[in-house]
């Protein structure tokens, strides 16, 4: 945090002006209450990263920050937990059916999480009741990496965001990771 008195730092991205006002507007938009998705996709070091910060420093929202991780691949629903956990003490929230859903695929209950479309709308329960009367910023960086069960979950609950004030921004690889039905935004 900058010294009392100081300026906030506010990153500014040379030759990137598009992107980060099509990022400002899904912001903008969130705080009016209209969710949204997004998916930045271009090749390694193109500045997808760079553009996540971007959108976290400059949302002025809390902020979910998840990782596609390659060594964890192949563990189901890793990639979720990972980006859910901070969120993990309100599940009694949720709808019984999907709460226990999510605590099987979580590993907190004795029933693995088999019903991927209640762990879907669990996650997207989970993301409107972590936005609260406020606004969610969650971000996925390296999605090309998310195991399979994790990617369904969060494509299935991006799809059906639409008032909860969420805007969920996704970076991937031009290859890897499909998200039929989500705008793309390609560097």
């Amino acid at each position: 945090l900058p010294p009392s008195g100081f300026a906030t730092f506010s990153p500014m991205l040379h030759g990137r002006s598009a992107e980060t006002a099509r990022i400002d507007e899904l912001l903008a938009a969130a705080r009016d209450g209209r969710s949204g998705a997004l998916v930045i996709r271009g090749e390694a070091g193109v500045g997808k990263t760079a553009l996540l910060d971007y959108a976290a420093a400059t949302a002025g929202m809390r902020v979910l920050r998840g990782t596609g991780i390659e060594s964890e691949a192949e563990l189901p629903f890793a990639a979720l937990q990972l980006l859910l956990r901070p969120g993990l003490g309100r599940l009694d929230l949720l709808p019984p059916p999907q709460a226990q859903a999510l605590r099987g695929a979580f590993g907190l209950a004795g029933t693995p999480g088999a019903d991927r479309f209640l762990i879907g709308l669990a996650a997207l329960s989970l993301l409107s009741e972590l936005a609260g009367d406020g606004v969610l910023l969650c971000l996925i960086d390296d999605a090309h990496w998310l195991d399979r069960p994790s990617a369904d979950a969060l494509l299935f609950a991006a799809r059906r965001l639409e008032s909860e004030g969420v805007v969920l921004l996704a970076a991937a690889r031009d290859d890897g990771f499909e998200a039929p039905g989500l705008p793309e935004l390609p560097l």
